[in-house]
């Protein structure tokens, strides 16, 4: 039995873990605790601890009651999410394992979803490169490991879409190098994507700016194509090229929305240095003008 049983009540779940001075604070009848990990507007990452149970990583999915209309009679988030998981988890792809799922509707309308996920000793990617940055052999490893990674996916038919060094983990002790843990826009296509758009946006969205900084340097970049074409050069190297030719292109459609969106907000209060309408959830993100690409397509 999953310990997100315990605790139901979604909305509670959420405002009790708004305040981050009331961390640790009990939510269960059984003495559970929990622990913010991630906490974002429209998602909250927490670990949860119970009495008699094993402890369980929940994704908390909140959505604003402007955008409530267009969940009417469509699975949740974290339905969505569990279900590619468990379908790539079948499959023996590096994810962590879900557990359960929930979710808060109101009318019909998700207003709250939640996903329960194997509790894993690990740390992410990002800082464990943060950590390595002066070991170059291995961090060139681990780039290749990246790639061997995505290989797998791709040649399974998994679209990520979020891929990302912060939503890698490297688990503590023996067993998977890296694991995939954040999927809520992943699709499984049933044939091998290597090579198509899709599959090029995973490349260029994992090589993408972090916080002002790129992830990989050239070198790194390098052995991570090497290593999602299983040890071709020539690929690689083709790849490398393709992949440049996409973020340029990508980046050429974010200049255009971020000048369409710098005319529409002149003079409101929304006004900056522009962004891009994202059509799944109907927001205008601001853009930083170091990003190279977008993390989803746009148009």
């Amino acid at each position: 039995m999953s310990l997100i049983e315990f605790w139901p009540d979604l909305p509670r779940a959420w405002e009790a873990t708004s305040d981050p001075r009331s961390e640790s604070a009990t939510v269960t009848a059984t003495g559970g605790r929990w622990r913010v990990i991630k906490s974002e507007s429209r998602a909250r990452v927490l670990w949860l601890e119970a009495d008699g149970f094993s402890p369980v990583v929940c994704k908390i999915y909140r959505t604003p009651r402007r955008l409530a209309w267009r969940t009417y009679g469509i699975a949740s988030r974290a339905n969505r999410e569990f279900t590619v998981m468990m379908k790539a988890h079948r499959l023996g792809l590096p994810v962590v394992r879900p557990s359960y799922w929930l979710e808060h509707r109101v009318r019909g309308r998700v207003a709250f979803s939640a996903l329960t996920l194997e509790a894993i000793e690990s740390t992410d990617l990002e800082s464990w490169l943060l950590a390595e940055e002066g070991d170059r052999d291995k961090r060139l490893q681990m780039a290749g490991s990246v790639g061997r990674l995505l290989c797998r996916f791709h040649r399974e038919g998994l679209f990520w879409g979020t891929v990302s060094v912060r939503n890698l983990l490297l688990p503590r002790g023996d067993g998977e190098p890296l694991l995939a843990i954040d999927l809520p826009y992943a699709r499984l296509y049933g044939r091998d994507i290597r090579g198509n758009k899709h599959a090029m946006m995973d490349l260029a969205i994992v090589l993408q700016l972090s916080d002002g900084h790129l992830a990989f340097d050239e070198g790194e970049r390098e052995a991570l194509m090497l290593g999602y074409c299983e040890g071709d050069a020539n690929g690689a190297q083709a790849l490398n090229a393709q992949i440049r030719l996409f973020s340029h292109k990508a980046w050429k459609r974010q200049r255009f929305l971020r000048r369409l969106g710098n005319l529409f907000s002149r003079g409101t209060k929304s006004a900056g240095r522009g962004g891009a309408y994202c059509r799944e959830t109907g927001e205008y993100r601001p853009l930083d003008s170091r990003a190279v690409i977008l993390d989803r397509p746009v148009g």
